[in-house]
């Protein structure tokens, strides 16, 4: 059985690190992207099961690469969250997934483990 991959977007070092030494120690591979552009890229090298994207984003915001991975095949397959900690009203942040992202979830900054790792294993599985 292949090990299930993340795509982690995130250009502050301490919540990609915090991200990926929780998908590692339940058993998922990680890999770390810290600018829209590198985020892009690195989908369509390594194909992952899942994306998590931080809004605010050097070179290519959040949103900006999640619109550009949904235009692909590959990406309108790949579930994809978006977090921040800038956009704490979810009501709105839902109906903007839905018209305009096509991202399956929205964590806002700090957000529960429990609730992000029951999401990931909804959309992928257990590793």
């Amino acid at each position: 059985m292949a090990v299930k991959k993340i795509l982690v977007v995130e250009d502050d070092p301490v919540n990609a690190h915090v991200l990926r030494e929780l998908f590692d120690a339940f058993g998922y591979r990680t890999v770390l992207a810290t600018s829209g552009p590198q985020g892009i890229a690195l989908f369509h090298a390594e194909m992952p099961d899942l994306v998590i994207v931080d809004v605010l984003l050097p070179h290519k915001n959040g949103f900006e690469v999640c619109h550009e991975l949904k235009l692909t095949d590959a990406g309108r397959r790949t579930p994809l969250f978006l977090m921040s900690a800038v956009l704490d009203d979810l009501t709105s942040a839902h109906e903007r997934l839905d018209r305009d992202m096509k991202a399956q979830a929205y964590f806002v900054k700090p957000f529960d483990i429990a609730t992000l790792l029951d999401n990931v294993q909804f959309y992928v599985g257990a590793a």
